[in-house]
């Protein structure tokens, strides 16, 4: 997967850090714990009897992930570390999960209080399909920076089949309703949970960026606006301010008067 430089730098010092590691898996479990709940409330509600056995498999695999992680962190607090290392630290920036609330969005891409009887299957299933897809990619990266770990590494590679099965399962619901009529459902249902992954991202840019990303935006306005419209003047100005008096037409109105 291919991340910015300084996106790649920061996943790489929060796990070459052990407290920050131990609080970045702690966040991980929160968020794959909040997802088992979520989808074991759909699950309930799914009238479909094939769509709710695959939700609750869904669901205990998102709570058997967050133990994953819990116990891991358990383990290396209890090899001593502590607290993040680093002065200023905050809970925020340890936080690499992949579906961490946004914008009001809860971890799989849902406003709180939404349930899949309020949506609808079509697009609960395409949320949930996206956020596994996104999920899947960013466990892989986790799992390849965590080579120095083989211990928190064997937990990423064993939670990718989990995230494998989520994907498939979901990308298989969706074809299905394609074939049934549903195209453009589909269509629009994924569209939805792309965009709202997108606008989730660019604010976190803007937050994690600061005053930088304020700079690159004046910077693109500057360019994009009042360069081309500076030079747009520049070639409309005259080459020197002397002007030579125009001489009227005809006779010298001035004289005609006497």
């Amino acid at each position: 997967m291919r991340l910015p430089f300084s996106e790649r730098r920061r996943y790489r010092e929060v796990w070459a850090d052990p407290a920050r590691k131990a609080r970045t898996l702690e966040s991980f479990a929160q968020t794959e714990a909040n997802g088992g709940a979520d989808i074991t409330a759909a699950s309930k509600r799914a009238t479909n009897a094939d769509l709710r056995g695959h939700l609750e498999r869904h669901a205990a695999d998102e709570v058997r992930h967050a133990e994953l992680f819990r116990s891991r962190a358990v383990a290396l607090h209890a090899a001593g570390v502590g607290k993040a290392s680093q002065s200023g630290f905050s809970d925020r920036a340890s936080n690499l999960s992949t579906s961490a609330a946004e914008g009001g969005f809860d971890a799989h891409g849902f406003l709180p209080g939404s349930s899949i009887d309020e949506v609808g299957d079509v697009v609960y299933v395409a949320r949930l399909h996206v956020a596994e897809k996104e999920a899947a990619r960013l466990f892989a990266l986790h799992r390849d920076l965590n080579k120095h770990d083989p211990e928190t590494a064997a937990i990423f590679e064993a939670i990718l089949k989990d995230e494998k099965y989520h994907v498939s399962w979901t990308g298989t619901f969706l074809e299905r309703w394609r074939k049934e009529g549903r195209a453009q459902e589909v269509k629009e249902a994924l569209s939805e949970a792309k965009s709202s992954r997108l606008w989730g991202a660019w604010k976190r840019l803007g937050v994690r960026s600061g005053a930088g990303f304020g700079r690159v935006t004046m910077l693109v306005f500057y360019y994009t606006l009042l360069v081309p419209f500076g030079l747009l003047a520049r070639r409309k100005r005259p080459t020197s301010a002397w002007h030579e008096p125009r001489r009227p037409l005809g006779s010298d109105p001035l004289r005609g008067q006497f």
